[in-house]
């Protein structure tokens, strides 16, 4: 398993910065000073004031039977679960048919993000999220540490529960809860040795996926997988830095234009045929026939 970290470094939180053009964004992003041990992920909002949660732990009843509902999918359609490689590419594939997961997207190109914040509640202000992480802490898909946090998926919630009320890793490793997850990470990692960490169990992850599928690759997808612990406030106590930048409903349409000049749109980011057929139809200006009829 991965050594412990040291806190991440970075100024404390301010109150959120306003942008209104795409300009004002940009030179923002330019302004930060390159460093090669930190990573940022961006997610957007339609709204301002959410609290980084996944969909799964919004609704008490999804998360009782989350369990249930990967296992329901995966015997309903087994083909479409053939080429994945574990408990954490399974909940990517939910993920991508909208249904409820401890997964949250996010971005590691901001204008996707400054997109996502402008085409959702046009009449609301939106914000843009930044996530800061060192980069020796942001895992990739076949990492043992994202094994662990991933197969909690297959426990039931008062195994989760038991495995809340641990009090080290050594109670964890005796505990039943510990025991079972042990033999779901086993299942698809034989190697692994029963050395499953209570910190590693609690902090949000940031992943890198295997860019799997079309909507992952051009929207340059991660996420952040999220374990015992179900929420990301600003001011949490993880390897992870919160930065917020507002943007005012009535730059929304003006920034969205923007970015469509320079290909960021409904089709690139949804490269499905349906979304490029609603993109050109968006497009199309309502000619006047000349005969009635035409």
């Amino acid at each position: 398993m991965a050594k412990l970290m040291k806190p991440l470094k970075v100024a404390a939180s301010t109150a959120p910065r306003e942008v209104k053009t795409l300009a004002e964004y940009i030179r923002r992003v330019e302004a930060r000073k390159p460093d090669s041990k930190v990573v940022n992920f961006y997610r957007g909002h339609g709204s301002t004031g959410h609290v980084l949660q996944p969909s799964l732990f919004r609704n008490l009843k999804n998360r009782q039977h989350e369990k249930n509902i990967l296992r329901e999918l995966v015997s309903i359609h087994p083909s479409e679960f053939a080429t994945d490689r574990g408990v954490f590419e399974q909940i990517v594939r939910m993920q991508h048919f909208s249904l409820p997961t401890r997964l949250l997207d996010v971005s590691s190109n901001p204008l996707v993000a400054l997109y996502f914040c402008c085409v959702n509640c046009p009449d609301e202000a939106g914000e843009v999220v930044r996530i800061i992480a060192t980069a020796e802490s942001t895992k990739y898909y076949d990492s043992d540490t994202v094994s662990c946090v991933a197969n909690l998926a297959n426990l039931s919630g008062s195994e989760r529960g038991e495995l809340r009320g641990c009090r080290s890793d050594a109670d964890v490793k005796h505990s039943d809860a510990g025991k079972r997850l042990l033999q779901f990470i086993k299942s698809e990692k034989p190697y692994f040795l029963p050395e499953i960490r209570k910190a590693d169990l609690k902090s949000p992850l940031l992943v890198k996926p295997r860019l799997s599928n079309r909507r992952l690759l051009a929207q340059q997808g991660a996420f952040l997988l999220f374990g015992l612990d179900t929420k990301l406030p600003d001011d949490n106590r993880f390897e992870l830095k919160i930065s917020r930048t507002v943007v005012p409903a009535e730059a929304k349409r003006k920034i969205s234009e923007s970015l469509d000049k320079i290909g960021i749109n409904e089709s690139t980011m949804f490269p499905e045929i349906e979304s490029a057929a609603r993109y050109i139809m968006s497009k199309v200006t309502p000619a006047v026939d000349e005969e009635v009829g035409a």
